[in-house]
């Protein structure tokens, strides 16, 4: 193509014609072939010893002119700007200024379209002349030749397939960039470009390195400011821990926790269906453990873990959080509303028992009547006196259920089914309901319903709804200024194999819109003062969360509120269902006693006496005792083949007598009764449960002496 097509691919413009070489061109010839391999070699060592790309640019242009003996150089970069400018990053030699007028670029006007522009947008070598017939030169040509600038040799620099610059060379001859030349100028130029790619990946791999330790310098200084225990492990042993790690477990420099199993900080007893942190899947979520410190101690936390790259390795991270502080306020608040619960039922719970001691006292009365008048026949007194033991026996199972629910919960999480929570629960809310009025539909499924939990947390949820729904029914009835029927429907449906409902449905006031979203909170009631603490609720709330399900509420179309607990199943299990009124008298065992020693111990003379006259009426050889005092001196003196203790009695009551008989005699049957709530779990608790039976106030002496007989025959 012609000098005169400012479009034209290629790689050079016409020169002017010239008539036969002289042996002087010729050799000024071959000195600028020389040069140019000089500087192609020159270059390529300056590519190997470059340490960035700006002094690579830097090099190369010293280079082309001081060695190649080209007037000026300079590398321009392609910028993706509205103007499509070309922006100079390197330079060498002198220009007076001719760069800075030049304004070059790569865009569609006349100085877009010169050698370098053409460069670009051809990435092709581009040679020009400051001859009046090149006109891709025009706009720069008297400038240049002011400067003894007569050729130019624009070079695309192409990275990873893309021109990214523009090596620019001026000479001050017009003959030159002959085809030698140029072929090793393009070298030079295909050189140039693989230096900037590999300057831009080192620059890059720097930067990430660079980064890369930046970011481990922040994960380090985050880590060990963070107020959780954070463990790394690979394979199931620590490789990492922070410092709240090594206070939480109790680490020191010559017990450290780098080196231990993440199985070593469980504690051996754990329930198995909690996720094992050791294993190789990652559990999902927060769960629930309780761990071993390295002295030996235990404490619940929540723990959740991810995969992470340690290092270069494929390893887990651990998050612990100790909750043992939380959990001793969540027991508290629920306990608290336990007994704020049984404190509101307490009025039913009065009409419950009052209703057989009521029974009782007539029937006694009764029979001494009859006696008195010599009417009462054998037959007649023995249904009296089953009558008033049947009668006690009611009262003995609800005083039993009421120290159950009462008392606090810090028993495992265990398989159960949850029908009997909620049978328990309406049966407990019976009275209540009945002196209101109100109608409980209780419908429970025949297939059992296993979950995990607590059984008294669950029941007590289900009693906090069930006393939600009396005074929401009571509430209605206010309000319409009449008498209506009041109802709560208590139902228990398996959704699905893997999924339990149990719903409360009133037909009472309903829940206001502006309350459905705040019922939850802690404290808050829509209850007048003294009726409500705002805290049931809540702490039910938390109860069904802790158990992995959700309680939620909404209003019915006929007006009242539901509740709905949701909960996971587990595993299917076998559940025996418990009696609701097992037999109230065992049959009196047969005299097998043989003269052995029974020392009573209890602060009441009629219990005492009516216990002893029972046993000795058996054949067994009774002591008696008013205190545990009194009762210890009295078996240091004659030793008893078996121990009956009551526990609260004054001079020494039945824990320290106990403690001092095992101490005696380890192996001492014990019978321990009361009607203390809480003492019996305490008192197992704490000395085990081996040749020690407790048997709960008020009690059948039928029970007793068959408990008895059998401590003594496996004594």
């Amino acid at each position: 193509m012609g000098r005169d097509s400012s479009e034209s691919k290629s790689p050079m413009s016409e020169r002017p014609v010239v008539a036969a070489v002289a042996p002087e061109a010729r050799e000024r010839e071959m000195l600028r072939v020389n040069r140019a391999l000089a500087t192609l070699t020159r270059a390529t060592e300056a590519l190997i010893h470059a340490t960035d790309e700006q002094q690579l640019l830097n090099e190369i242009c010293r280079i082309v002119v001081e060695l190649g003996g080209y007037a000026f150089s300079w590398v321009g970069y392609v910028q993706h700007d509205e103007e499509k400018s070309i922006w100079p990053v390197a330079r060498f030699g002198k220009d007076d200024g001719y760069l800075a007028q030049a304004g070059i670029g790569w865009g569609d006007g006349a100085r877009g379209k010169g050698p370098t522009g053409n460069a670009v947008r051809f990435g092709v070598p581009q040679v020009a002349y400051a001859d009046p017939s090149d006109k891709s030169f025009a706009p720069w040509r008297k400038a240049a030749l002011r400067r003894g600038f007569r050729s130019k040799l624009s070079l695309p620099l192409q990275v990873e397939g893309q021109v990214i610059g523009v090596l620019n060379l001026y000479s001050a001859e017009t003959e030159s960039f002959d085809d030698h030349e140029l072929r090793l100028m393009e070298n030079l130029a295909e050189n140039v470009a693989y230096g900037i790619g590999m300057q831009r990946l080192q620059f890059e791999r720097r930067r990430a390195e660079r980064e890369l330790k930046e970011s481990e310098g922040r994960y380090r200084s985050l880590v060990e400011l963070a107020p959780d225990a954070i463990l790394v492990h690979t394979q199931g042993i620590i490789i990492f821990s922070n410092s709240a790690a090594d206070r939480m477990f109790r680490a020191t420099a010559s017990v450290p926790l780098v080196g231990k199993r993440m199985l070593d900080l469980i504690e051996p007893e754990a329930p198995q269906h909690h996720p094992r942190l050791g294993g190789d899947e990652v559990p999902a979520g927060v769960v629930e453990e309780r761990l071993s410190r390295l002295d030996g101690t235990f404490f619940v936390a929540e723990v959740t873990a991810a995969p992470i790259v340690f290092h270069g390795v494929h390893a887990r991270q651990v998050v612990i959080r100790d909750i043992t502080e939380r959990k001793q306020v969540q027991d508290q608040l629920v306990q608290a509303a336990k007994l704020a619960t049984l404190g509101e039922m307490a009025a039913g719970m009065a009409h419950e028992l009052s209703q057989p001691i009521n029974i009782i006292r007539m029937a006694a009365e009764g029979a001494q009547l009859m006696i008195g008048r010599g009417k009462a026949t054998q037959d007649y007194q023995e249904k009296q006196f089953e009558l008033m033991a049947a009668q006690a026996g009611r009262m003995a199972e609800i005083i039993d259920h009421i120290r159950i629910f009462s008392r606090k919960d810090a028993g495992e999480v265990a398989l159960f089914d949850a029908r009997n929570s909620v049978r328990l629960a309406a049966e407990l809310m019976a009275p209540q309901m009945q002196s209101a009025e109100i109608d409980v539909m209780l419908q429970l499924p025949p297939e059992p319903c296993p979950v995990r939990g607590r059984p008294v947390q669950l029941e007590q949820v289900v009693i906090n709804l069930l006393s939600n729904g009396h005074d929401a029914v009571q509430d209605a009835r206010r309000q319409a200024k009449r008498a209506r029927p009041g109802l709560i429907r208590l139902e228990v449906t398996l959704l699905d194999h893997s999924t339990l409902q149990i719903s409360a449905t009133d037909n009472g006031t309903g829940i206001g819109p502006s309350h459905l979203d705040r019922i939850f909170e802690p404290f808050f009631t829509t209850k007048e003062v003294g009726r409500g603490t705002g805290l049931g609720l809540s702490v039910s709330f938390g109860i069904i969360a802790s158990m992995g399900g959700r309680l939620e509420a909404r209003n019915t179309r006929a007006s009242g509120a539901q509740f709905t607990i949701t909960l996971p199943l587990a595993a299917v299990m076998a559940v025996q269902e418990t009696p609701r009124h097992p037999p109230a008298v065992a049959p009196s065992p047969e005299p097998q006693a043989a003269g052995r020693h029974v020392l009573l111990v209890d602060d009441e003379p009629q219990a005492i006496e009516t216990m002893s006259v029972y046993l000795a009426e058996l054949g067994y050889r009774v002591s008696r005792a008013n205190s545990g005092n009194s009762a210890f001196r009295l078996f240091e003196q004659d030793p008893a083949d078996l121990v009956v203790t009551d526990v609260r009695m004054p001079d020494g009551d039945g824990e320290d007598l106990v403690r001092k008989l095992r101490r005696h005699s380890p192996a001492l049957p014990i019978l321990v009764v009361t009607g203390h709530i809480g003492m019996t779990e305490h008192l197992e608790d704490d000395m085990g449960i081996d040749h020690l039976a407790v048997l709960k106030k008020p009690i059948s002496l039928a029970v007793m002496a068959d408990t008895v007989e059998r401590m003594l025959d496996h004594a």
